[in-house]
């Protein structure tokens, strides 16, 4: 079975692309270091778009207009300007209705915007310009801790790491949320309060890692001016303990934020990277990989869900568990030493 593949790695070799949806300009150079919220590319796109159905203002048939247009596509117009014009027995000419661009002409209509509009394009990480993408973007190199989540806000930071006291088993209590300034990212357990996130807000922290969250509070979460990334998902779920471990080792350094949103078909994640040079032995995994034994896994649902085991044998003829279903299994060894069967359908491999 193809299952997805979640970093939790306490040294990798990171690398990020950074791409523009359509073409546009650079404005940073091979070599130089960027924060996340530095814009790195730019782009015009168009503002309001106006149809005009020119066939019909020249009383022909739509495979007539092309002979008529005197403009192209992509010329700029100002308003009065001639479009297309007709010569036969009634002459008649088409003049632009107002400033703009020709983006596009089908069956007899045009297509022109008025106006643009600037996109940005930030860095969303602390790290190198290694590559230029021309008129697109960027690949960013950087080395150090990587652990991706589940869901995030849509939004990027950096900021210094600080560990909330009881933050592995505990649901996070606004007691427990003292001497924050705005430099910080915190990161703790559950979230199931919502006086917790706004006692964030009021102090106007960096950025939040969570376990997990409760489901009435995702709005909430989605509304906060700082990044919020859950590493596990919904519910009441403490941080797994490998997570706890890599953020506990590095409190107090500075990390990056990207909580962008969730995307399986390309395997971008909401993630945080910690920066250093701890070289350890990395294997990159790519975003998807086939469950093969020996695979280090998180089991996702269940008595042991977001303890992290390694797979001892996959078992692919369908087996019944307790929910009623019959699915592929997996038997998996978890730290305590304890064997477990899971469907394989509930593991994602931990890199």
């Amino acid at each position: 079975m193809i299952v997805d593949v979640v970093r939790a790695t306490s040294f990798s070799e990171i690398e990020r692309v950074r791409k523009l949806p359509i073409p546009g300009q650079v404005l940073v150079e091979m070599g130089m270091e960027v924060n996340p919220q530095d814009v790195i590319a730019e782009a015009q796109v168009p503002g309001k778009l106006i149809m005009l159905d020119i066939a019909k203002s020249l009383g022909i048939s739509p495979d007539e207009m092309t002979s008529c247009l005197i403009r192209e596509v992509g010329d700029v117009l100002e308003e009065g300007d001639i479009i297309a014009q007709h010569e036969k027995a009634l002459p008649r000419i088409f003049r632009a209705p107002i400033n703009g661009k020709i983006i596009n002409y089908y069956q007899g209509q045009m297509v022109i915007s008025t106006g643009t509009i600037k996109t940005e394009l930030t860095a969303n990480l602390i790290g190198t310009v290694k590559e230029i993408i021309p008129e697109y973007g960027v690949v960013l190199s950087l080395r150090g801790s990587v652990i991706q989540g589940f869901w995030g806000n849509g939004l990027a930071g950096s900021g210094i790491l600080k560990m909330l006291d009881a933050s592995r088993e505990k649901p996070i209590s606004t007691s427990v949320l003292k001497d924050l300034s705005a430099d910080l990212i915190i990161a703790g357990g559950a979230c199931v309060d919502g006086d917790v996130l706004d006692a964030c807000l009021e102090c106007e922290i960096s950025g939040l890692i969570l376990g997990s969250l409760s489901q009435e509070l995702i709005q909430k979460a989605a509304g906060l001016p700082f990044p919020v990334i859950l590493l596990h998902g919904f519910g009441e779920d403490a941080l797994a303990q490998d997570v706890f471990e890599i953020l506990q080792s590095h409190s107090g350094e500075k990390i990056s934020l990207n909580a962008c949103k969730l995307d399986h078909a390309n395997g971008e994640r909401p993630e945080l990277v910690i920066h250093h040079d701890e070289e350890k032995d990395a294997k990159e995994l790519g975003f998807r990989k086939k469950l093969e034994p020996g695979d280090r896994v998180r089991l996702m649902s269940g008595k042991a869900k977001n303890q992290v085991g390694k797979v001892v044998e996959l078992i692919e003829e369908d087996q019944f568990f307790e929910n009623g279903t019959f699915l592929p299994a997996a038997l998996i060894k978890l730290p305590s030493l304890e064997k477990v069967k899971v469907p394989q359908s509930n593991l994602v491999i931990v890199g």
